[in-house]
């Protein structure tokens, strides 16, 4: 799977920005193959711009195909990669009153990746999202007025926001500590709960793996920093959920669980995942967007063998 990068072309601001705000901007360059909540901005800014295209925060085909033709109707190299002029291109100044996919693209980022759980995407940009926006701009030490242009936009797509930090064990520790991260503490399979995993990563030691083959019972694994700092994203982007397994239970020989890669959701913002619902669907975009492989990321939805109708499985690289 491939992350974003910075880019390192830069681009002096188009006329249409203040003199005093003139500056050279870096932003993100986005690509097939990425995802995440960059690429949930992209997807609806391209919405807005009259291209047709899902926003599931993954940059596949159709994403490509719709970034292509928004490059050529604009005059713009056709490579279909995202660097600062699409951007650019793409970017709509929004204020309080407007209601369309740009601002949905603004909600989705102050929401998910900021933190900003007052504010519902729905595309209408009321006084909850002009608040955020305020709080946004004084933080980021932007001219405070609520509009949202270029200097805001940039800041929104390429700023470190809910980015976890420290070793795999504080990052463990942050998890138990968390308020928003409820760790189940009954498993299947002897020692092998989220909670003592997750607390034996916090102690710096290695969390005992479940059982479902002789190949794998009593066998130690580490709990891998990607999946940590995935699990902490969501919960500081505002999220609350209930992992119901990591490392332990029963799952197949060369499970991502008993690599320490992956963990299982019960619970999403409230709503169980007993049953097929839309929580299925939030769960797993939430996860892909904090880094987990979309190809090994499952529900009820994209799992035809019903084997995760109950619960969501999100696996990191």
């Amino acid at each position: 799977m491939r992350y974003a990068l910075l880019s390192t072309t830069t681009i002096a601001l188009v006329a249409t920005v203040s003199p005093a705000h003139a500056a050279t901007l870096t932003w993100q360059n986005l690509r097939q193959g990425d995802s995440g909540r960059d690429v949930t901005t992209l997807q609806y800014l391209l919405r807005e711009a009259g291209q047709t295209v899902d926003v599931d925060g993954i940059f596949g085909s159709g994403t490509n195909t719709a970034v292509r033709n928004f490059q050529a109707a604009r005059g713009l190299s056709v490579d279909g990669i995202v660097g600062g002029n699409t951007w650019e291109a793409l970017i709509k100044t929004v204020r309080q009153g407007d209601n369309n996919n740009a601002v949905r693209a603004l909600q989705d980022q102050l929401r998910s990746g900021y933190g900003y759980s007052s504010v519902t995407v729905d595309g209408a940009f009321g006084p909850a999202t002009n608040t955020a926006v305020r709080d946004f701009q004084t933080k980021r030490g932007l001219t405070v007025d609520g509009i949202v242009g270029l200097n805001t936009w940039q800041e929104l797509v390429t700023g470190a926001s809910t980015a976890p930090s420290g070793t795999t064990a504080s990052l463990a520790s942050q998890i138990l500590n968390s308020s928003r991260i409820t760790l189940g503490t009954s498993s299947s399979t002897t020692n092998g709960s989220p909670r003592q995993n997750m607390t034996d990563a916090a102690a710096g030691r290695l969390v005992t793996r479940g059982c479902n083959s002789n190949v794998n019972c009593g066998l130690q694994v580490a709990l891998k920093r990607s999946m940590l700092e995935g699990v902490l994203s969501m919960a500081n982007a505002g999220n609350s959920f209930f992992i119901t397994s990591v490392a332990g239970g029963r799952h197949s020989t060369n499970s991502d669980h008993y690599a320490g890669l992956a963990i299982d959701i019960g619970i999403w913002n409230g709503t169980s995942l007993s049953t097929p619902n839309s929580a299925h669907t939030a769960a797993r975009n939430a996860c892909i967007a904090a880094g987990s492989d979309p190809s090994q990321t499952f529900n009820a939805y994209n799992d035809s063998s019903g084997g995760h109708n109950n619960h969501v499985h999100c696996a990191w690289n």
